[in-house]
């Protein structure tokens, strides 16, 4: 419509983005639109370019999980950016975005799409869209009307879904799960296990030299990711930073990305897969199997509750997790005091990280009683 004009498409995960979007959404599109005979790909830097007899337009793909990546983004402007899947994005990351919408073609309307499985209430998205207020000031927005918002469930598409798909599949999920993904709604966050965090830009270089360190891994392959996590605690006071957080990745990948990041500490990992530790240990990777008992877990989310928590803003995935990690209720809605085994990768890898601290806690009380007695 707009011949000279940008677009890009962007998900978090580059990789995430071609498998979905590249190789299966927009070609889809294109042939639906019928427009194939005037588009041309191009696969090594991934966009499209669109050539009618007025002129080229041009549909860019890319990922924002990457510094190069990243920058290369910025180096152009656009006319739309539409951001798929925003659950996973910062806030931060959006607002850079927006400073490329900079593209200046006639009759074209710069605009910012999103779109997301909604997350819980405290994402930055429920915040700006739904209350209309500034996520980071809290503050009324100066400009609502500039936003607005579309609800689009699975009924709305059911003509392309698979016979009975909704009712036996999206209709059963558990309850969490139901509400999001079937029936787009926000998450509560009455029942959400973690509330006592926030986002940082980075860990203090301060803090990091005097607090006491420990990394986590939790395994993971074709749909649960692998994570791996770097916690510091002094005090009460605690940051993390999400180090690895993706699926596919064999032992041998995983081995060569943690050593890439020049780990030489020990890791506490699941000890449930003692082939995995064992193959990590044998590429030089330092890895100790997590102890395991009938309470660990609620014992590790004690520990985390009594930690005021910093999450740095690369650690995306870190961040959804403590969005989304609820309770279980019982028939009448009552917790159970039991988490539900779901969004807790990296809360698993960040539990496996802080055992040595809870053990070393749990030691000097220990001693303290025995002194108190003696």
């Amino acid at each position: 419509m707009y011949p000279g004009s940008r677009h890009l498409i962007a998900r978090l995960r580059y990789s995430h983005a071609r498998v979905s979007l590249w190789l299966d959404t927009i070609p889809a599109v294109i042939e639906a639109m019928g427009i194939k005979p005037i588009c041309t790909p191009h696969e090594q830097d991934r966009y499209y370019t669109v050539e009618t007899e007025h002129g080229t337009s041009e549909v860019w793909l890319d990922g924002l999980d990457d510094k190069d990546r990243v920058d290369k983004v910025l180096g152009r402007e656009y006319n739309t950016i539409f951001v798929n899947e925003i659950s996973q994005i910062a806030y931060d990351t959006v607002t850079t975005l927006l400073t490329r919408l900079a593209l200046n073609i006639e009759g074209c309307v710069n605009r910012l799409y999103l779109d997301c499985n909604p997350p819980s209430k405290r994402h930055w998205s429920y915040k700006l869209f739904l209350m209309g207020i500034d996520p980071q000031t809290d503050e009324p927005l100066d400009n609502p009307d500039d936003y607005a918002t579309l609800q689009v469930n699975p009924d709305d598409n059911r003509e392309n879904l698979p016979a009975r798909y909704i009712e036996t599949t999206l209709a059963t999920l558990p309850e969490s799960k139901r509400r999001r993904f079937y029936l787009g709604e926000y998450g509560d966050t009455e029942g959400t296990v973690f509330t006592d965090w926030d986002i940082v830009d980075e860990v203090p270089h301060e803090f990091a030299r005097h607090c006491r360190t420990s990394y986590g891994l939790d395994f993971g392959f074709s749909v649960d990711p692998a994570a791996l996590v770097w916690i510091g605690v002094n005090g009460n006071d605690g940051y993390i930073d999400e180090l690895i957080y993706d699926t596919g990745l064999t032992n041998q990948q995983l081995g060569e990305r943690i050593k890439r990041l020049g780990i030489t500490d020990v890791i506490r990992a699941d000890s449930s897969e003692p082939k995995s530790i064992r193959e990590l240990s044998q590429m030089g990777v330092t890895v100790k199997g997590a102890e395991k008992g009938p309470d660990s877990v609620r014992y590790g989310i004690d520990w985390m509750q009594s930690i005021q928590w910093h999450v740095t803003k690369r650690s995306t995935n870190v961040i959804t997790e403590l969005q989304e990690y609820q309770w279980q209720t019982d028939s009448e809605g009552k917790s159970t005091g039991k988490p539900v085994d779901d969004w807790n990768h990296a809360i698993d890898a960040i539990r496996y990280a802080g055992e040595a601290m809870r053990a070393r806690k749990q030691f000097f009380v220990g001693r303290a009683n025995e002194i108190i007695r003696t």
